[in-house]
């Protein structure tokens, strides 16, 4: 099955229990991004990431990324920073679209799990960097651009983001491990959508 037609499935099988995730993740995603640290280049630091990147890595990776835009969103609306807007739910979208995709498949809490969770933080982070790249640069100009994406190397105090994620998510995979199954009943249920169409 290709990326395209196991999107389309995805979105096929989004249902009541995914909208109230998303519902409780974008206001979890929306209240961490209003205590946030403004950066010298425009912009803030925050904790929303990790609200969004632990929905991405329980819940999957559209439950995240809608999750972090919607919050995003609304914090930026909130704190007046509405310039942002109309860009934070796409750039949300993809980080957390990115960091589902490479926490994919964890069964069990075990040293497999802790890396792809590690290397899925990453790849959020990263995804997020390149997303928010040319809004700055349409923003802000070059320079300011150049500054954000140096940032991902020096991140300063979104540093403790990108280790406070994987904490979180693994501690609720300890407490919860019901939690685990929750993918596994999506891919069940996109298995059925397309033997039905099939």
């Amino acid at each position: 099955m290709g990326m395209l037609e196991e999107a389309k499935l995805r979105i096929r099988a989004f249902d009541v229990r995914d909208v109230s995730l998303v519902s409780i993740f974008s206001a979890l995603m929306a209240i961490t991004t209003l205590y946030a640290i403004p950066l010298p280049y425009g912009g803030i630091t925050h904790f929303g990431n990790t609200v969004m990147w632990t929905a991405s890595i329980l819940f999957g990776g559209l439950i995240g990324g809608l999750a972090g835009g919607i919050g995003g969103m609304l914090a930026d609306l909130f704190l007046g920073a509405h310039v942002w807007a109309p860009f934070t739910p796409f750039c949300k979208l993809a980080s957390g679209l990115a960091c589902g995709l490479v926490s994919r498949g964890i069964e069990s809490i075990n040293k497999r799990a802790i890396v792809k969770i590690a290397l899925a933080v990453i790849a959020g982070a990263i995804a997020n960097r390149l997303a928010y790249a040319p809004v700055y640069f349409f923003l802000f100009g070059y320079g300011a651009m150049v500054l954000w994406l140096m940032g991902f190397f020096v991140p300063g105090p979104a540093l403790v983001t990108y280790f406070a994620t994987p904490i979180i998510a693994l501690s609720v995979m300890r407490a919860y491990p019901s939690v685990i199954a929750y993918r596994r009943a999506i891919e069940e249920r996109m298995a059925r959508i397309k033997a039905v169409g099939s």
